[in-house]
């Protein structure tokens, strides 16, 4: 709950070390925390850069995105599961669309490792940004009460949403050179590589769906009339994640049916709504996977990707859209029953 003296704190504290800095920037800062209601995690009360400067973040992901498709290279399709991308000192685990976010500048920049850290917490660290370093965008969400009193002074809560947009860097941009602490230090060991042998894990997680599935032939596809899910044979694929990763693709399709999620599946073959749901059938998978700590490419599947580039080129906020739409299948799928018949 949000709680006014704990913002004013923050803000004596954020003042003293903005002394120096411009008026402009003083006001911008002063506007933000009178705007945030929600108690924010301690580390996200550390990600305000100096050199902050107002600009549109969903066009700035949008274009990275871009980028990538166009080099035919999916960021989602991208191994996630290491240590996790997180905060490298707090060890936080980022969520929801944070992870993809990590992994689109971790690809176009050629960035190694999973961690990121605000310029304040480097600083904290005696560590430094190098020079030339770009932030990556990552973004909070939350709740917050309301208390609000009626006519017959009666106090009823009121829950509100917030989201705010922080940047941080990738360890890679920090020189710790100059401090006795070394970022090294708070490295998690990496996770083993899977093996290509049945998992029974995952195989228990998608019969515990209770999904009509049925094998044979050489096409993979979700059939929403009669609610059903059609693969090719295990042995016809490369490899075992490639299967998972179709499988769970196609109970992404699945959880859109008007008996769950109720999304549109009616788009042809061809079209942009088509390539939407497919594109969050895609980013249902991976989402899914990185829990069982598997990635893969879907195998037997066309390619979207001048439809997905087309779609965003006109509309800078159709990759949160469908990330949204798959965070909703995701957590569908892995809900606390199907979690618990797997343990």
């Amino acid at each position: 709950i949000f709680d006014p003296r704990s913002n004013y704190q923050e803000g004596q504290k954020l003042r003293s070390f903005y002394t120096n800095q411009s008026l402009t920037k003083l006001f911008w800062l002063a506007q933000s925390f009178a705007n945030i209601k929600p108690a924010l995690p301690q580390e996200a009360l550390t990600m305000v850069s100096p050199k902050f400067q107002k600009s549109d973040k969903f066009q700035i992901v949008s274009d990275r995105i871009s980028q990538l498709l166009e080099k035919g290279v999916k960021p989602w399709a991208k191994p996630w599961k290491s240590a996790g991308y997180q905060n490298l000192v707090t060890g936080h685990q980022y969520s929801g669309i944070n992870p993809l976010l990590c992994a689109v500048d971790c690809m176009i920049k050629d960035y190694q490792k999973p961690y990121f850290i605000s310029f304040n917490q480097a600083k904290e660290n005696n560590w430094t940004v190098k020079k030339g370093s770009e932030s990556t965008w990552i973004r909070w969400g939350g709740a917050y009460a309301v208390e609000n009193e009626n006519e017959q002074g009666e106090t009823k809560t009121e829950w509100r949403s917030a989201a705010k947009w922080f940047n941080v860097f990738n360890v890679a941009c920090i020189d710790d050179s100059q401090a006795e602490i070394k970022t090294s230090s708070f490295f998690k060991s990496e996770a083993t590589p899977q093996e290509h042998t049945p998992d029974l894990i995952l195989e228990n997680f998608i019969n515990s769906q209770n999904a009509v599935i049925s094998h044979g032939g050489d096409r993979a596809f979700y059939h929403p009339t009669t609610d059903q899910i059609r693969l090719p044979e295990l042995s016809s694929f490369e490899s075992l994640s490639g299967y998972y990763a179709t499988v769970i693709h196609e109970l992404g399709h699945w959880t859109g049916h008007e008996t769950r999620l109720k999304r549109d599946l009616s788009g042809s073959f061809g079209t942009q709504s088509y390539a939407f749901e497919e594109l969050i059938a895609e980013l249902t998978a991976a989402f899914v996977l990185n829990e069982f700590n598997y990635s893969g490419e879907l195998e037997n599947h066309a390619s979207y990707l001048n439809n997905w580039l087309s779609a965003l080129k006109d509309d800078k906020k159709y990759f949160f859209k469908a990330a949204s739409l798959a965070s909703k299948a995701s957590e569908f799928l892995l809900n606390e029953k199907a979690i618990s018949e797997v343990a």
